[in-house]
């Protein structure tokens, strides 16, 4: 198991963890945009939304670099967001991750496979 890692922006490779969270921008369905901070730990779906909100259940929300502003919504998987996640300098693994309010699943890709995380 990976103990240290980073995760990055793969149009920019603007580092989006601190502190143990994710911090991105969403934008929802309805148009309302706000800031998310998820925690970092693969499979732990813990995280706060500023503005408060309630996501509702299948809803579809974008998620976007804080730095570079572009979207991080998967091209090849549209349900799914794409981040980088950084070992070290030789060491770049893709991370998806669910854009549908409340299905929790996770897939980290390596070049030995997928390694999946779900939720409770």
């Amino acid at each position: 198991m990976i103990k240290e890692y980073d995760f990055h922006c793969p149009h920019c490779n603007a580092r989006l963890d601190t502190n143990g969270f994710i911090i991105l921008k969403t934008k929802r369905e309805n148009g309302d945009e706000g800031e998310i901070r998820m925690d970092a730990n693969l499979g732990n779906y813990q995280y706060t939304h500023e503005p408060p909100v309630n996501f509702s259940a299948g809803e579809l929300v974008d998620f976007i670099c804080t730095s570079c502003n572009k979207s991080l919504n998967s091209d090849e998987f549209e349900n799914y967001a794409k981040l980088k996640m950084q070992v070290d300098d030789k060491i770049v693994f893709d991370i998806l991750f669910s854009r549908i309010a409340g299905i929790q699943k996770t897939y980290l890709i390596t070049e030995d496979g997928i390694e999946s995380y779900t939720g409770n």
